[in-house]
This record gives C-alpha cells, sequence and structure tokens, in this order.
C-alpha cells in the first residue's frame, strides 16, 4: 500500500500528546499491541535436496495427502498455529490437539524446535479399501531435519503405516483409530521391514524460507493456536 506524502496534508494536525492517545485507543480498539501477535502464516516452498521424488506411486492421491500431512504438520509446528487450513484438512482433531500439546510443552519448558523440513518420505506400497472410502500407505520414513538438532535414539530409516480416509466433504487425511492392513508384501514376496527401508535412498526436503527459531521462541504456550475437538460419534 502506497504511503500518503506528510506534505499532503495541508489541515490541521494533531499534537504529539494527541497521536499518542490516539495510537493507544487504536491499539487497545484492536488488541494488537502484543510482540506475539499472530500475522497470517506465509506457506514455504520446498527446495528438494537431491531432486524430487519420482516414480508411479507419486501421482497416487493417497500418497499426495500423505506428503501434504507431512508437509502441514511442519509447517504447523514451526508457526505454532494447528487452525490453518492445510492442517485441519489433513488431520484429525484429536491428532492435531497431540500435535499441538507436544509444542506448547517445548514453549514451557524453553526448548522449542523447527523443523527445517517435513519428514522425509518414500512410499512403498498403498492398499485401498473396496469401497475407495479409506487406504493404508506403507512407506519409508527418515529422521526429521530439526533446529536445534534432535537425536531421538531411533535406527533411521523406519517403515511407517499411514492410515487414510475420505472424508464426506472428499477431502483425504489421517484416519484416526483405524489399524493398518499388515503385512504389506513386496512384488518379490518378501514382507516390508524396516531392513528394506535401510537400503533406500529417501527424498528430503527443506522449507524455503527456512524457519524462524528466534521467532517461535518468542510465543509461549497460551500462543499456541488449536482448533476445538470435533466431536465423538
Amino acid at each position: 500500500m502506497t504511503q500518503p506524502d506528510s506534505q499532503s496534508f495541508t489541515g490541521w494536525r494533531l499534537p504529539t500528546w494527541g497521536c499518542a492517545v490516539a495510537a493507544a485507543m487504536l491499539c487497545a480498539s484492536l488488541t494488537a499491541c502484543s510482540s506475539t501477535d499472530a500475522v497470517p502464516a506465509v506457506k514455504p516452498e520446498l527446495v528438494w535436496v537431491d531432486g524430487p521424488p519420482s516414480g508411479a506411486l507419486e501421482s497416487d492421491k493417497w500418497i499426495r495427502a500423505v506428503r501434504d500431512a507431512e508437509f502441514a504438520l511442519a509447517w504447523a509446528s514451526n508457526e505454532a498455529d494447528f487452525t490453518l487450513p492445510e492442517v485441519t484438512s489433513t488431520w484429525s482433531s484429536f491428532s492435531i490437539d497431540s500435535f499441538a500439546t507436544s509444542v506448547q510443552a517445548d514453549l514451557l519448558h524453553g526448548t522449542p524446535r523447527v523443523y527445517l523440513g517435513p519428514v522425509p518420505v518414500a512410499p512403498v506400497a498403498v492398499q485401498v479399501d473396496d469401497d475407495g472410502k479409506g487406504a493404508d500407505v506403507a512407506a519409508c520414513v527418515d529422521a526429521v531435519e530439526m533446529l536445534p538438532s534432535y537425536d531421538d535414539g531411533n535406527d533411521w530409516p523406519l517403515l511407517r503405516y499411514y492410515p487414510l480416509e475420505l472424508t464426506e466433504s472428499g477431502e483425504r487425511r489421517m484416519a484416526r483409530g483405524r489399524p493398518p492392513h499388515e503385512p504389506f508384501f513386496l512384488p518379490d514376496g518378501s514382507e516390508l521391514t524396516d531392513e528394506y527401508c535401510k537400503t533406500l535412498t529417501i527424498p528430503r526436503a527443506v522449507f524455503d524460507p527456512a524457519p524462524d527459531l528466534e521467532v517461535l521462541a518468542r510465543k509461549d504456550r497460551d500462543d499456541v493456536l488449536v482448533p476445538p475437538l470435533e466431536p465423538v460419534g
């Protein structure tokens, strides 16, 4: 927005004290004078470190839903804002509440972390329900890079199952309380295991712009935005 030229105002002018009072009144009316006030989150781009993922599975809608969900989770955690539509359309409110609680705990203890990118995922297989309203995605996932760095003690990469559902609005999202259709088998008939995942190169991407740890660290647990829980049943 173009700022007005101060020389173009030829009429009356508030005295200095009047400007201060007016500013204070405006601040009070908008309740927007805190250093932790929410600003619209800017959705980052993904930069693939060694090239974008490829393969026949990448065009599958269930696979895209998994990638969208992992992107949304990492982005929302960095912003401390789990009300973003990208999050609420890909995760259940109960899962979101769990993720938000983790971020709140980190802020409470003064140990916030930001995701440098989403969880690296290499999809291996998809099992779609007969009615098309649900699916299970088997994928190999690698450790997510965070700042400050964090070692959870796991021997990555590991096998992970993503249960998904098709909502009434036509969105594919992570399903709550849906057991995966284990086991998954590879084309040669062998069972999919963690050991198989260690033979794969798993594509990794980073956010651009990179997340700002200092901005997150200035927030406290009450600044984390969380949507209401969905009714059960």
